[in-house]
């Protein structure tokens, strides 16, 4: 028959051997990370979004006192007379339109709010992997993925340039992915120049890229504030 003592310690034995097991047995058991789904490219244009450092014109025809020339601060948002500051950035023309109408519902009998797009801000873009200067580029105007790959100070000896990956937002908000050949330009040879548009992602890998969502989901996450999808679906926190 077993002691008191024995049969406590067996207990305890039991109790270190569950807990050194349990995360083991949970790493086992936890799910793998569910790879992006990259929609089919296209070279449409989604509709444009504000962004920070944009102009944009405000006509209130109903009342010209409060039509206006503004610009889209660093915190997206613009302000305006009798309603205050306005989240601005990330929000398309009539997206943008109808909020502006609403807010001076209880102001005008009948609002009505058009906004014209003006100046934009410079074209920016990360570029990530084996560049020399990793980070943000920004250009002013238009400007391909190789001028972007050079701004950021060229490629590593171990780039592999000719299998470049660009991430874009999708027309319907979905995650484009598009590989890409930087280096027979490079070489001299003939090639197409793949203009970028603001906040794409241009990644240089140094090995081959075989399934591109889980490739991804490792390396650019780790790049990227509040991770990829985040980022290309513009999402505001």
């Amino acid at each position: 028959m077993l002691s008191k003592r024995a049969l406590m310690w067996g207990l305890t034995g039991l109790g270190l051997s569950a807990l050194m097991a349990g995360p083991a047995a949970q790493a086992a058991r936890a799910p793998e990370a569910t790879p992006i789904r990259f929609s089919q490219w296209t070279d449409e244009d989604p509709p444009y979004l504000f962004y920070p450092a944009d102009k944009l014109e405000i006509q209130v025809p109903g009342a010209p006192e409060l039509s206006r020339t503004t610009q889209v601060g660093q915190d997206g948002r613009i302000t305006l007379p009798l309603v205050g500051q306005v989240m601005a950035a990330y929000k398309s023309v009539p997206d943008l339109q109808t909020e502006i109408t609403e807010l001076y519902r209880p102001y005008l009998r009948h609002p009505e709010v058009t906004v014209f797009p003006g100046d934009t801000g410079n074209t920016r873009v990360l570029v990530g992997g084996e560049v020399r200067n990793p980070g943000w580029v920004e250009m002013p105007g238009d400007f391909d993925a190789l001028s972007a790959a050079l701004a950021a100070g060229g490629f590593t000896n171990a780039a592999k340039s000719q299998q470049v990956l660009i991430l874009r937002r999708g027309l319907d908000g979905t995650i484009m992915q598009r590989l890409i050949d930087l280096k027979s330009p490079l070489n001299g040879k003939a090639s197409v120049a793949v203009a970028l548009r603001r906040h794409d992602i241009v990644f240089v890998p140094k090995t081959r890229i075989a399934k591109a969502g889980v490739w991804v989901e490792q390396n650019i996450n780790n790049i990227v504030p509040a991770g990829i999808m985040n980022w290309l679906l513009y999402s505001q926190n």
